[in-house]
């Protein structure tokens, strides 16, 4: 029986899994963290905040996003005084041929996609200018306020919060017992690794060689504006959408890395400068400040989500790991899930290839 967790990490990953665990009568629900929601330095604040189902070729993957964007909308319900700040997305990120082989692949796969053409667009997003021919649209894509939707969760959750550095894990006869901060040792029936980018050095103490890999993003935030853009916009070389306070959240090519970014300031002032040129807008539209943030990758690119087996093959107990990119989209699914394998012991298959000691050769 499962009465007490610790959950390290405190970005929606942890929220996610801190909220089902309550939900499931947990009653000692411990999140050990060095960063709170609304650290600059959490993978959860510097997200851009699409919620999709996207995971080209890759169906495996792609319905575990569907089932989470899907779960997303009643996830949000349950939340007091919070909402998705808009529905619908578009994506013409990829040349004509692609865009209609990722629509046609994604219907076939279940999901509300569809094009839509040059005339529609002036419709539906008249401020904006140089539309494409034809773009892609998600239905029900989302756009959300993840740090927000975070703290909702923790808060709902009853949990004991730690601002602490978890150093180790306590180890004995193949079982997690534990973590260890400092000098002090802190026990639980069950540690949850919500961990990004410090997920590696956690496994280290227990001989576990989990590697990742990361990349920057850079996001520039506008003045708070009038209502210009309903939809999240994901473009050949940009991508933005309006937030809920009416800033425009802007990025330059959709996943790429700004390591190369020799002035990040600089460069956030240019995507500001450059999205006033694609928009009909004649009022003062100015750089409010930028976040940079590195991306959480598993090697492979897929989520890692369920038990670790230790260098003979046996799953090692007490220790659940939820590392994965976008945490935002696939957050919801993977606590819900995470949990119900915690407490029942049955992984449900949609984990199945998604175990972290799978790893894919998928890109």
């Amino acid at each position: 029986m499962t009465s007490s967790i610790i959950i390290v990490g405190g970005g929606i990953v942890g929220a996610s899994f801190a909220y089902h665990a309550h939900l499931n009568d947990i009653k000692k629900i411990s999140v050990i963290t060095e960063t709170l929601p609304g650290d600059n330095q959490q993978a959860t604040t510097n997200t851009w905040g699409w919620v999709n189902g996207y995971a080209n070729n890759d169906e495996e993957y792609a319905s575990f996003r569907l089932a989470s964007l899907n779960y997303w909308p009643k996830l949000i319900e349950n939340i007091n005084n919070i909402s998705s700040t808009s529905k619908g997305a578009f994506f013409w990120d990829l040349n004509e041929t692609d865009i209609l082989q990722t629509i046609d692949q994604h219907q076939n796969w279940g999901h509300s996609v569809s094009i839509k053409q040059e005339f529609e667009l002036e419709k539906i997003l008249p401020n904006l200018f140089n539309k494409p021919k034809n773009a892609g649209y998600g239905k029900n894509d989302l756009a959300v306020e993840a740090t927000e939707i975070s703290k909702k969760l923790f808060e709902k959750s009853n949990v004991n919060f730690l601002k602490k550095k978890v150093t180790k894990l306590i180890f004995e006869k193949n079982k997690v017992k534990g973590v260890q901060t400092g000098d002090e040792k802190i026990y639980a029936d069950e540690v949850i690794l919500a961990t990004g980018l410090g997920t590696p050095e956690i496994l280290e103490s227990i001989n576990i060689n989990f590697i990742m890999r990361s990349s920057l993003g850079l996001l520039a935030y506008t003045n708070p504006l009038p209502p210009l853009l309903n939809h999240p916009i994901t473009g050949i070389d940009f991508h933005v959408r309006q937030d809920s306070q009416g800033r425009l959240v802007i990025g330059g090519r959709f996943d790429d890395d700004a390591t190369k970014e020799n002035d990040l300031a600089a460069s956030a002032k240019m995507l500001v400068n450059e999205m006033v040129s694609r928009i009909n807008f004649d009022g003062e539209v100015t750089l409010d400040h930028y976040t940079v943030g590195k991306r959480p990758l598993p090697i492979d690119g897929r989520p890692k989500i369920g038990r670790l087996k230790n260098s003979v093959g046996e799953i090692i107990k007490g220790v659940y790991i939820a590392v994965m990119h976008s945490g935002v989209t696939n957050a919801p699914m993977a606590g819900k899930l995470g949990i119900e394998e915690i407490i029942s012991g049955k992984q449900d298959k949609m984990l199945t290839s998604f175990a972290p000691h799978i790893i894919s050769d998928r890109e």
